[in-house]
């Protein structure tokens, strides 16, 4: 751990399981009351083998293992796509707006000029 190092960085893997994992219950909680795994006649449907598909407790657990692994992958994928210098520069300016020298929304003059030019204006 360098000087540097602040512990809330540290704990962001965690965070990222922990997340994932409660996005994974919650889709097997979703399932189980779908599947009617809590009444008692698709469990004794179940008890006898009677039941035609997977059991409800078998796919909640498939369904929760599934998002969870799809919610990692993804809030991965989403954490790698931020600069984390964005995070230290104040943002004084609406950030759709256009670059400009001076900082502020683009003056007329430039959006009649991109006009004229026939380029398409941005949006």
């Amino acid at each position: 751990m360098t000087e540097n190092t602040r512990r809330r960085d540290l704990f962001r893997p965690v965070q990222l399981i922990g997340l994932s994992l409660l996005c994974g219950v919650f889709a097997g909680m979703v399932t189980l009351i779908a599947t009617g795994a809590f009444t008692d006649k698709v469990m004794r449907m179940v008890d006898k083998g009677t039941y035609a598909g997977i059991p409800p407790w078998n796919l909640a657990f498939i369904v929760t293992g599934g998002i969870f692994i799809a919610a990692l992958l993804i809030l991965s994928i989403l954490i790698l796509a931020v600069d984390p210098a964005d995070f230290t520069k104040p943002h004084d300016r609406p950030v759709l707006y256009d670059k400009t020298d001076d900082g502020d929304a683009p003056a007329n003059g430039a959006a009649d000029a991109g006009s004229a030019s026939g380029d398409a204006p941005q949006i």
